[in-house]
């Protein structure tokens, strides 16, 4: 007997509506987005958006909470991966900031290869409109996505600088190491007519990994050794 149980008819509906609500918003919009939009791309009936989520409003909603749960089940057990080491630095070891920037890496690749896929391009369109126009879904977003990854960074910063990790200046520095990979997703056309790329593939995502190596160990360490 097969352990799992095949997704019911109307998960699958679910699912299919959520996946075409990503598409549809993240190419119209929230307010030019239509119902029956979403519901000719997920092949189903416009009734059944209200019957699974009780609206358009609150299917924009899930369809941000299924973006979060993806990157939360591609990210965590990197983060389980990595928590031995980052235990380490309570203990002030020398080698910290070896293990910080080991760290920053580490988060930096798996979220470039996770949004830099295929199937995520829908979920980067969304997330930027959500930015750009933000509505209670970018509060779900921070507090499920990039509120925890730069909590991570800020603590990150702080271990490998010694620096207050509330202060101002360390949040800031923080943002600005996420803009490192952020700008190959955001600014993807521009990123690769300067580089002349077309496509985000495993090639280009290896060399922004490597290159992105030697941006920490220069901001955190090269300049700690001089």
């Amino acid at each position: 007997m097969n352990e799992y149980a095949a997704p019911s008819r109307g998960d699958q509906t679910r699912i299919a509506l959520l996946e075409a609500a990503i598409e549809v918003f993240g190419r119209d919009g929230f307010h030019a987005a239509s119902t029956r939009a979403i519901a000719n791309q997920a092949g189903v009936n416009q009734a059944l958006i209200g019957y699974h989520f009780g609206g358009k409003k609150k299917l924009y909603l899930a369809a941000f909470e299924m973006i979060a749960e993806s990157v939360a089940h591609h990210i965590e057990p990197v983060l389980q991966d990595m928590a031995p080491e980052l235990a380490r630095l309570q203990t002030d070891p020398p080698d910290r900031r070896q293990i910080c920037v080991q760290a920053m890496h580490r988060v930096f690749s798996a979220q470039l290869e996770l949004m830099g896929s295929a199937t995520s391009a829908p979920w980067v369109r969304l997330m930027v409109r959500e930015q750009l126009d933000p509505t209670e879904a970018v509060e779900l977003l921070y507090e499920r996505v990039f509120g925890k990854l730069l909590g991570l960074l800020t603590h990150l910063v702080a271990r490998a600088e010694g620096v207050d990790e509330s202060a101002e200046r360390t949040r800031l520095r923080a943002l600005m190491l996420l803009g490192n990979y952020l700008v190959f997703l955001i600014a993807r056309g521009t990123a690769h007519m300067h580089l002349g790329w077309t496509e985000l593939g495993p090639a280009e995502i290896e060399a922004i990994e490597s290159e992105l190596l030697n941006v920490l160990q220069a901001q955190f360490l090269v300049e700690k050794e001089q």
